[in-house]
């Protein structure tokens, strides 16, 4: 009985950090796209901020559905879910509304949905982490 017992705390905690380690993997892509998209405003190169907003919109895919969001979230904080819900919505209108205005070379709008971006980001980890 020790023995069931065990393994079913086992694989408790492996899904458990199967799940921190795909959020771990999520947010460092989110990361790695917004550091993009800012190297490609400041270096004048389109590229850049077309892979830095692809590699955000596959990140924050993840969190396209409530009850997925709702898993990722500490349980203190999941009564919440609307709120990190919501910003990944948001941040999928920020990141498509960039694109178009990038490929109108609306440069000054293009940045302002990035900045929409940073702070739907910000909206979520105040949820998150308490801020």
């Amino acid at each position: 009985m020790k023995i069931v017992k065990i393994l079913a705390l086992s694989a408790l905690l492996s899904a458990g950090l199967a799940a921190d380690e795909t959020l771990v993997s999520n947010m460092s892509q989110m990361e790695h796209g917004l550091s993009g998209i800012q190297k490609g405003f400041l270096y004048n190169a389109p590229e850049l901020i077309k892979a830095g907003v692809s590699d955000i919109q596959k990140a924050n895919a993840l969190f396209h559905n409530a009850d997925v969001t709702k898993k990722y979230l500490p349980k203190e904080k999941r009564h919440m879910t609307n709120i990190a819900f919501n910003a990944s919505k948001r941040i999928d209108s920020a990141s498509s509304s960039l694109l178009k205005a990038l490929d109108k070379r609306e440069y000054v709008k293009a940045h302002q949905s990035y900045s929409e971006i940073v702070n739907e980001c910000t909206a979520c980890h105040a949820v998150v982490r308490g801020w």
